[in-house]
């Protein structure tokens, strides 16, 4: 009796020496490749991206202005779909500040998704949907979602919305692990009069 129970004792032990170790391997090699989430004041690298009709869109472009960046999970998101409908009545007609939104979608995806939501009566998007099907700019934020690793969504972000001014510095951000929760279009209306 007394060796089974030391046999068990001493199992357990080395069954919870081993999964601590594979999960400092994990956040070791995690750490190595993941960049920190991109906080206010930090700059925004330079990109260019492909919209959902396949042309460029270079960030900064030739005229510096500020922008929002937008980061959604997919056209299949159900919570996405309703922001970026939403993202609709962020901009007025003299408004002089770029709005993107980015995902890993292809640039074929992005375009209906954008005739879907425009097909709600409401009208067109008024905005880009920018392709990041490597997630490089995704990952560079420190924005990738990795709990999706391994699936076939890899590589999507965490719900994401910057605010950037004119020297292409982050003024303002939320970032949510939880998909659900996604600013309200007046406080990001607020930020960018802000960031002017």
């Amino acid at each position: 009796m007394r060796t089974s129970l030391l046999l068990s004792i001493i199992c357990t032990a080395l069954a919870v020496a081993c999964g601590a170790a594979r999960a400092r391997d994990a956040e070791a090699s995690a750490g190595s490749t993941a960049a920190e989430i991109v906080k206010v004041g930090d700059s925004i690298p330079a990109f260019v991206l492909g919209d959902e009709t396949g042309a460029e869109v270079r960030f900064p472009g030739a005229t510096r202005r500020p922008t929002v960046l937008v980061f959604y999970r997919g056209s299949w998101c159900p919570y996405c779909v309703r922001q970026l409908g939403e993202l609709r009545e962020l901009r007025k007609t003299d408004d002089s500040f770029d709005l993107y939104a980015i995902s890993i979608d292809s640039s074929s995806k992005s375009a209906t998704l954008a005739k879907r939501i425009a097909g709600d009566g409401r009208g067109p998007l008024g905005f880009r949907l920018l392709s990041d099907p490597d997630h490089k700019l995704i990952d560079a934020l420190g924005l990738h979602d990795g709990r999706y690793d391994g699936s076939e969504y890899a590589g999507i972000p965490r719900a994401a919305t910057l605010v950037v001014n004119t020297k292409g510095v982050v003024t303002w951000l939320r970032v949510s692990d939880d998909y659900k929760i996604r600013p309200a279009t007046a406080e990001i209306r607020a930020e960018v009069e802000k960031a002017n």
